[in-house]
């Protein structure tokens, strides 16, 4: 199929991916944040020219943590890495002598998963990446909906309600701020420093799991702090239901580690808020591909 690649802020993952969606000759490199433009892109000319050693592949796809221009030759902007505006497409090709094609990484993942993984078979799904914030990728009738801008399916960028944190992007009440791990935390935080009673308090590295592993033991914090991310997830789900009424919704990231627990508070969050409720019961599973879902989503353009 081709080469894939998946640009992340703390590694750069890549692999030939075959037919199958299996990732063979895997290469893997830590990202530096501080690294410039022209060192990450020398790491990539790297990357792919050790991999077009092991195969004959004349394409390479590129998953990036960012935002892509609708026609597929610009980075326009990822913050994580210090970028704006980079002409990557037609820097690597002026390089290699093979196609570039760029993608966000979330609008990747939910490619790999659509073909290959929780989404096989079906021919409209939405992922949703839950981790230190929340992306997104949109698939209809088995097409990757990026939006006439290339800024469609940041999903954790709706607008849900007034929150006590402003979004990084600037906005005040982004899904993201309500339901990522990283608001799981801040908002525990807050409530702890508001003098909230909760085991919580005694621990020295908080995070998702900790919070998770306190709400399966119903301490009352955890489980309202739980709730309250669930609550907001079934809104935005639903409320997605209502739009697009895809067959599948399947979650992904570092927060789907909590596998059960995190399934079954979506699922009774969202089926709370559904418009039609004798008519729908959307199907809400975890993906399957894990850290592979970019790579090979990337590689499928």
């Amino acid at each position: 199929m081709g080469i894939g690649i998946d640009v992340g802020g703390t590694a750069i993952k890549a692999g030939v991916v075959d037919e199958r969606g299996y990732v063979k000759h895997r290469m893997h490199i830590a990202t530096n944040l501080e690294s410039d433009y022209e060192q990450i892109l020398s790491n990539l000319e790297e990357i792919i020219v050790q991999l077009c050693k092991n195969s004959a592949e004349s394409s390479v796809g590129i998953g990036v943590p960012g935002i892509v221009s609708a026609n597929g030759e610009m980075v326009l902007s990822c913050p994580n890495l210090g970028w704006k505006n980079k002409a990557l497409k037609k820097d690597l090709e002026t390089r290699l002598d093979l196609k570039v094609n760029l993608v966000n990484d979330a609008n990747a993942a939910a490619m790999g998963e659509s073909l290959y993984g929780s989404g096989k078979g079906k021919t409209s799904s939405i992922l949703l990446t839950l981790g230190t914030g929340i992306g997104g990728g949109l698939i209809i009738n088995n097409g990757l909906i990026a939006g006439s801008h290339g800024v469609g399916s940041e999903i954790g960028h709706i607008i849900v309600g007034e929150n006590f944190y402003q979004c990084g992007c600037g906005k005040n009440g982004c899904l993201e701020t309500f339901s990522s791990a990283t608001a799981l935390t801040k908002y525990v935080n807050m409530r702890i420093k508001e003098g909230a009673t909760s085991e919580l308090k005694e621990c020295q590295e908080l995070d998702a799991e900790v919070i998770f592993d306190a709400a399966k033991k119903n301490d009352i914090l955890a489980c309202e702090a739980t709730e309250r991310m669930f609550y907001y997830l079934g809104l935005v789900i639903s409320n997605l239901i209502d739009i697009i009424d895809p067959e599948i919704f399947i979650i992904g990231g570092g927060l789907s580690a909590a596998g059960d627990f995190l399934l079954k508070g979506i699922r009774e969050a969202t089926y709370k808020f559904l418009t039609y409720k004798e008519l729908v019961r959307p199907e809400i599973v975890l993906a399957s591909l894990g850290n592979d879902a970019g790579l090979i989503g990337a590689a499928s353009l």
